[in-house]
């Protein structure tokens, strides 16, 4: 069986796209079943794997969660790469079987879910509707990611949102082509684009106001095709759309289709929306944050509290729409390469401190027993 660091770098090179990680699935599977795991599901929301560990006597089941797609950034000749760390982070969650292979937990059930596709904001929402779930559908679950820019091996802690809710609009309008030399016959949506384009603009610095944190950025515009003898029909706008609060998310992206429905009835074309890789914000649950620090301070290690929550987004956000959660951060270095840099590689130093942190959490060190029974009103 391989150790830890070899599946580590052994993923790293075989990194693969959301949705498409069937080697990534096969290496870990190969990897899992080794450790006799009490129920092992080995294809779950589509390559994702989940494999549960059971104690002796009954209690709450918890889930702890990895993420093990890659990013389309190109490396050593491949056309992504895993400049997120998913390698690394899945590679915490199989040194976390193997501790459990060795020591089953006292009660309860602990689930470990390597989940797929979490860049696109999809693996989540398909692990949750795929049948096989309700056999792992948790009391409560974690995760972590690792976290540049910190000291190496300190758990970053945030009661209430840690990450952002964040979605992709495609904005699009449509009229009647015309030849460019009489486009006065044709009907084109360059006007409403332009004016649009400065709107957005607007309303962007209107926002930097906002609290919580709330952020429009145009990320794409496109008018027409590529040539010279059209005039065009055709526009889009693309814009991504950011709260650190859900609810602020859903109504300025009502808002945003609601403007570009009305000028496109009252200029005439024909107007359509959708929304692409959608993530919720993360709201951890203040206990079982309680619960971390916990757990981290019982493996000696330092904690940090985060004044805001961070801007990107993460898939498992979705899982607080099932029971309490809670995200964490670890550092990985305060001179660490950013996330999603081309030069990015995970550290694995930081590997046996997310294990640590993991078994202290489904061992049950800090009464944790007693905390999520408190939650049980209120989710």
């Amino acid at each position: 069986m391989y150790s830890i660091l070899e599946l580590r770098h052994i993923l790293h090179e075989h990194a693969e796209l959301s949705g498409k990680e069937v080697k990534t699935n096969a290496i870990l599977n190969d990897f899992l079943e080794k450790l006799n795991p009490d129920v092992h599901i080995r294809n779950i929301g589509g390559h994702g794997i989940a494999v549960v560990f059971k104690g002796k006597e009954p209690g709450k089941r918890v889930m702890i969660r990895a993420d093990i797609d890659a990013l389309n950034i190109p490396e050593g000749g491949r056309g992504c790469s895993h400049r997120c760390g998913h390698d690394g982070h899945a590679s915490i969650l199989a040194g976390l079987a193997q501790r459990l292979n060795e020591k089953r937990p006292e009660n309860g059930e602990i689930v470990l879910l390597f989940q797929p596709a979490e860049e696109t904001g999809q693996g989540a929402k398909a692990v949750i509707a795929d049948p096989l779930f309700e056999q792992i559908k948790p009391d409560m679950a974690f995760a972590l990611h690792n976290i540049p820019g910190y000291p190496k091996n300190t758990v970053l802690l945030r009661k209430g949102c840690f990450a952002a809710a964040s979605l992709g609009l495609k904005l699009m309008f449509d009229g009647v082509t015309a030849h460019a030399s009489q486009p006065e016959t044709g009907h084109s949506p360059q006007h409403v684009l332009s004016a649009l384009i400065d709107v957005f603009g607007k309303k962007a610095e209107m926002l930097r106001n906002e609290q919580p944190l709330t952020m429009m950025t145009m990320t794409h515009a496109v008018l027409g095709e590529e040539t010279f003898g059209v005039a065009p029909a055709h526009a889009e706008i693309w814009l991504t759309l950011r709260s650190f609060d859900n609810e602020k998310l859903r109504h300025l992206t009502a808002d945003v289709v609601q403007l570009c429905a009305m000028v496109a009835e009252k200029q005439e074309f024909q107007f359509s929306s959708s929304i692409h890789e959608a993530f919720s914000a993360t709201m951890n649950s203040d206990d079982l944050v309680e619960a971390v620090r916990q757990a981290a301070e019982s493996s000696h290690l330092d904690c940090q509290y985060l004044d805001e929550p961070f801007r990107w987004s993460e898939d498992f956000g979705r899982f607080a729409m099932i029971c309490p959660v809670a995200l964490f951060g670890l550092g990985c270095g305060e001179s660490h390469l950013p996330l999603h840099n081309p030069d990015y590689v995970f550290d694995d130093d930081i590997i046996n401190a997310g294990v640590d942190v993991f078994e202290k959490i489904v061992r049950g060190v800090y009464s944790l027993e007693f905390r999520v029974e408190s939650l049980e009103s209120v989710f």
